[in-house]
């Protein structure tokens, strides 16, 4: 299936590794032109060889630490003076630092939005202007179940996704005059080295192995099993491809049946 993504100019954050850089993959094999940013230079040099080499596709690498406005702002115009416009932004984020609730202090906390929630924000502003006026594009804000699902091992990363899940909902209507479809990913349990970290924490606290905790969480998976980040990547890929083009606003939670929520 031609997903209508050859040559789409594609910005992807926090795409040096995991999730990130699986998704870049993804569109750099749909022969899409592939911006990825993060703020590791040296990770990031080597994603972009291995991407290049793994597809023949034209892949750029900014650095960019999606902590900083300026950063991100940079980012975007050097985007646009190399090749004039932003077709689609994968709006990725690393995951937020968590301890228990009441170890939160206020600065944990303002770390907390500094590292998974502004750069989200930041990114979408950042983009929307150029494709107002060019009354089209596409946003995909990689997300997560816990906005919707609380957890104690997911606390902070829970109250940023919910908040994201919002400007989801308000993107899609800012966007919707001007052809700016804007949806989100809610990964699940995915073997990335995120999860491998929360995993261990928990196996720390329940003082179990990592692989005892791993089979704790997957008892909950109906599926049984942690995704793959390709599984993410190729929803991205569709969400923005012209196959979705009344697709706008929507959740989409790619956990294997975890999430119970309607």
């Amino acid at each position: 299936m031609d997903l209508g993504l050859k040559d789409k100019v594609t910005v992807i954050t926090a795409a040096s590794g995991g999730l990130g850089y699986a998704i870049a993959k993804e569109f750099a094999a749909e022969g899409a032109k592939v911006v990825i940013a993060a703020r590791d230079a040296g990770k990031l040099e080597a994603a972009q060889t291995t991407l290049r080499q793994a597809t023949g596709a034209t892949v750029e690498a900014i650095r960019a630490d999606c902590t900083r406005g300026d950063d991100i702002d940079s980012l975007v115009r050097e985007t646009e003076q190399r090749f004039g416009c932003i077709d689609v932004l994968i709006a990725n984020s690393g995951g937020p630092p968590n301890k228990p609730f009441t170890e939160l202090t206020d600065a944990d906390w303002h770390a907390v939005f500094d590292v998974k929630l502004l750069p989200q924000i930041r990114s979408c502003r950042a983009v929307m202007p150029g494709m107002q006026r060019r009354k089209q594009g596409r946003i995909v804000i990689i997300n997560g179940t816990h906005g919707k699902s609380p957890h104690t091992y997911a606390l902070t990363a829970g109250i940023t996704n919910a908040a994201l899940l919002n400007l989801t909902k308000v993107l899609s209507e800012v966007g919707a005059p001007d052809n700016i479809l804007v949806n989100a990913i809610n990964p699940g349990p995915i073997e990335t080295d995120r999860m491998r970290y929360v995993v261990h924490q928990k196996a720390v606290e329940l003082g179990i192995s990592d692989v005892e905790a791993k089979r704790l969480v997957c008892a909950d998976i109906p599926l049984g099993r942690f995704g793959e980040p390709e599984d993410i990547a190729a929803a991205a890929a569709f969400l923005a491809s012209s196959r979705a083009g009344h697709i706008t606003g929507a959740l989409f939670d790619i956990d294997g049946g975890i999430t119970r929520a309607i």
